[in-house]
């Protein structure tokens, strides 16, 4: 039986969660010092990788597009993925970018009667259960939740990108799209074939030299694509 029909038998929703984050464990306890991330975004790290433990923020035109790119490199060598508060994310685009969505995992945690503090323990309960966590923008986490999850995630070493302000607390590498251009469109004519991004990315410790790439994101066939220099 698959994991969310044995989820689909348990009525309370924090259970079903905490049972599919047991069933995915195994999968998420390898202790490389960094996960793979696709080559394009290689330059934007410092180990050439996401390191396990840490805190990344994305923000700016296409951020969600960056988010999911920078979760497909662990998820294609395979890892499990959880998006939370990010509904309606494209399935289609997160597998064309590279996302298996046999190892996704997709939670709203703002159901009718639901506070920040629900939000932030479901964040927490996927934290070391999964070796990716994606936050959409519209979950509100308190400096007090970004303290423990910051704690619980050294400690159990999954990545938690988050989808908003790179000044936020807590970020390790924040990752900005600071030039987005659509290649496709002729004279009021034509087909979104592309988008060309360059992405800067800054941090604290190894990552507080400013770096810098290039890419289309997406490429024609969805998956990022490198420029040249």
């Amino acid at each position: 039986m698959a994991v969310a029909e044995h989820a689909e038998l348990v009525d309370d929703p924090r259970a079903r969660l905490r049972l599919v984050a047991d069933r995915v464990a195994p999968l998420a306890l390898a202790r490389e010092r960094t996960l793979a991330v696709l080559s394009p975004l290689v330059p934007l790290f410092p180990e050439g990788g996401l390191r396990r433990g840490s805190v990344v923020a994305v923000d700016g035109d296409g951020a969600t597009a960056l988010a999911l790119a920078v979760a497909a490199g662990p998820s294609a060598a395979g890892s499990w993925t959880a998006v939370v508060g990010d509904p309606d994310i494209g399935l289609a685009a997160a597998a064309e970018t590279g996302v298996a969505l046999e190892r996704l995992m997709v939670i709203d945690p703002s159901p009718p009667g639901s506070t920040s503090k629900s939000a932030a323990s479901v964040v927490a309960a996927l934290v070391g259960a999964v070796d990716v966590v994606l936050v959409g923008s519209s979950v509100r986490l308190r400096p007090a939740d970004v303290r423990r999850l910051s704690a619980r995630q050294r400690e159990r070493g999954s990545v938690l990108i988050r989808i908003g302000s790179v000044d936020g607390p807590g970020v390790d590498v924040g990752m900005r799209i600071v030039e987005s251009e659509w290649a496709g469109l002729g004279a009021g004519h034509g087909v979104l074939r592309a988008r060309r991004v360059r992405v800067t990315a800054q941090g604290r410790g190894a990552s507080a030299r400013p770096r810098a790439a290039a890419f289309l994101l997406p490429g024609p066939q969805g998956a990022p694509v490198a420029l040249a220099r």
